[in-house]
């Protein structure tokens, strides 16, 4: 149930940041969702997504770039076809599609992008918790699905083999 209500809503961001027009992703910006005044609610669609990399997403991963002084610059424009979008898009998927046939491993991957995204939020855009809801809903789906699903498979180590048996198979 985690893994289709509320994690499938990475699928939803990811279309959005490709720019594939459904699920609203082909709706209008929203001027609140660039910090200007409006009537209207932020949906994360394509082009809210696109004004996010370039004034918010971008400085962001520079700024921790430079803190851990990592000589590279991520860039996130029209003029590159707003390539770290297009990464993160990427992430996203391969997070949700791990989630099916490695659970773990996607829901550790997808656990990633949601901290990376309430450090985005909490530090850059000086949001409150409050205003994080969703972005904790996806943080604990996914810490849910990797740790159901670590009790689910008996994550045990196994005990080491005696040395009866490793001298046997010598002779």
């Amino acid at each position: 149930m985690l893994k289709v209500l509320p994690l499938a809503l990475y699928v939803r961001a990811a279309a959005c940041k490709f720019g594939v027009p459904i699920l609203g992703c082909d709706g209008p910006l929203c001027p609140v969702a660039i910090g200007k005044k409006g009537n209207c609610q932020p949906t994360a669609n394509t082009q809210e997504c696109m004004a996010w990399c370039e004034h918010g997403w971008q400085p962001w991963a520079n700024g921790l770039l430079r803190a851990f002084k990592i000589p590279y610059k991520i860039a996130c424009s029209k003029k590159d076809g707003f390539m770290f979008m297009k990464i993160i898009a990427s992430v996203e998927l391969l997070g949700y599609a791990m989630l099916w046939a490695m659970p773990r491993k996607g829901a550790f991957l997808l656990s990633l992008v949601m901290v990376f995204g309430i450090h985005f939020h909490m530090t850059h855009m000086k949001d409150s918790v409050d205003k994080l809801g969703l972005q904790f809903v996806l943080l604990f789906a996914s810490i849910a699905v990797y740790a159901l699903e670590g009790a689910k498979s008996g994550t045990k180590p196994k005990p080491p083999k005696s040395s009866k048996s490793a001298s046997k198979k010598r002779n």
